[in-house]
């Protein structure tokens, strides 16, 4: 630059010469000479304003965003000014900030604030809004392809089942309600690709009882107050119940101590084997209350392996005074119980949080208990949150993982999880 500054005065200099011997002709020279050197000082100017490409930086922007970003060089950054340049001529730029099109993105934020408060009524609606029809109870043998919906069934304390299906297949039953039976709720038979949800059952001997089926789904259902007596008492149990695409997740189960007469083991897979892959899933379950009274060996909340079994998964499940034990695995192959959140303040027939032993007959293998928060108080008042009975098994996998004393207490289930009884 400064090379370019000194022609120039010596051009000015020049300039004076030139004019000195007549001043018409050199008028016109110096008109002819200022637009030169008018231009000259242009590109100078130009030049100044100019990024010097050897000072230019290379950023890099992490190689966590490198796939994406890569390297910001001095030639993309001497485009960037070009571009700068041209979006400053105009008008193009004004319009693309008229933000007619924004506001009306605005609008429609709004709206979809309205659809998330549609979503809420809906959930309410299904507590309350679901319309039934009263229906004498149901019997159905080598049926397909049928769907049972919106009945309500009250067996007036009778020994019905109140839905019972033998040999069906591909039947769904949803929005029901099934009451008052000595017998169970729903009971399948030999049935294959049966789906439950949105059902509500109570007072009954057991709620969902599955036998010899498969690719069964009990979902989104609720379960209150389940009388036994022993072996039944179960909120679902799943008995020889094989295959993939089956599954207890996402229920709603209460037993009302005072009121349920003898419940036994909330969730029960029972001699059921899933797949490698497609494990048998119980998931993401609220179960408050259980066994009080010291009418079988130690129900549970949630029951793995019993008596055997495979490929079984309990996963996030919540349980709050569920019985004498919070959740166990009694024998199987590739079980995992992980991530379960069990708690119990001193009950008549509170014993230990989580258990494992092997009472099945044969071998147990691959058991999986682990990052389970416990807190279990006994009947005396003693916390006792983990147990394994050395004499059948060995310590399962991430046995030590488990969050024993946890900081939780009854409060983490809501005080009202029972919502279709309405």
């Amino acid at each position: 630059m400064i090379s370019a500054e000194k022609s120039l005065q010596e051009t000015l200099i020049n300039l004076t010469i030139m004019i000195q011997p007549g001043l018409a002709k050199g008028r016109a020279t110096f008109a002819l000479l200022f637009t030169a050197i008018c231009f000259a000082l242009m590109v100078s100017s130009c030049k100044k304003d100019e990024p010097d490409s050897q000072q230019s930086p290379d950023v890099n922007f992490g190689e966590s965003n490198s796939r994406i970003f890569r390297h910001y060089h001095p030639k993309t950054r001497t485009s960037s000014t070009t571009s700068g340049t041209t979006g400053a001529t105009g008008t193009t730029g004004v319009t693309g900030s008229t933000g007619t099109t924004g506001t009306t993105g605005g609008t429609t934020g709004s709206t979809g604030t309205t659809g998330k408060t549609g979503t809420t009524t809906g959930t309410s609606s299904t507590s309350t809004n679901i319309v039934y029809k009263a229906s004498a109870p149901i019997s159905l043998s080598n049926q397909s392809n049928i769907t049972i919906s919106g009945d309500s069934i009250n067996v007036g304390n009778g020994g019905t089942v109140g839905i019972k299906l033998t040999n069906c297949t591909n039947v769904h039953i949803t929005k029901c309600k099934v009451m008052n039976s000595t017998n169970d709720g729903i009971q399948l038979n030999n049935c294959t690709n049966v789906t439950i949800d949105t059902c509500f059952i109570t007072n009954v001997r057991a709620g969902v009882n599955v036998m010899y089926s498969t690719t069964v789904k009990v979902n989104n259902n609720q379960f209150l107050n389940m009388n036994g007596p022993f072996p039944s008492g179960n909120f679902v149990q799943f008995n020889n119940v094989n295959g993939g695409g089956c599954q207890i997740n996402y229920n709603k189960c209460e037993d009302v101590v005072g009121v349920a007469q003898h419940p036994q083991d909330g969730l029960s897979v029972y001699q059921s084997n899933g797949l490698p892959g497609d494990s048998i899933m119980v998931i993401g379950n609220y179960i408050r209350g259980g066994q009080v009274l010291h009418d079988s060996g130690g129900a549970a909340g949630i029951v793995l392996g019993d008596v055997g079994g495979s490929y079984q998964v309990a996963r996030y499940n919540i349980l709050v005074n569920p019985g004498s034990v919070g959740a166990q695995v009694q024998g199987g192959t590739h079980i995992k119980m992980d991530h379960n959140t069990i708690y119990s303040s001193p009950t008549t027939y509170s014993v230990v949080g989580i258990a494992y032993g092997n009472y099945s007959g044969a071998s147990s293998s691959d058991v999986t208990m682990s990052y389970n928060s416990i807190r279990y108080y006994q009947t005396s008042g003693a916390e006792m949150d983990e147990w394994w009975d050395a004499s059948t098994v060995t310590q399962p996998q991430g046995w030590s993982t488990n969050i024993l004393q946890a900081n939780i207490s009854v409060s983490i289930l809501p005080s009202v999880i029972i919502t279709l009884n309405l």
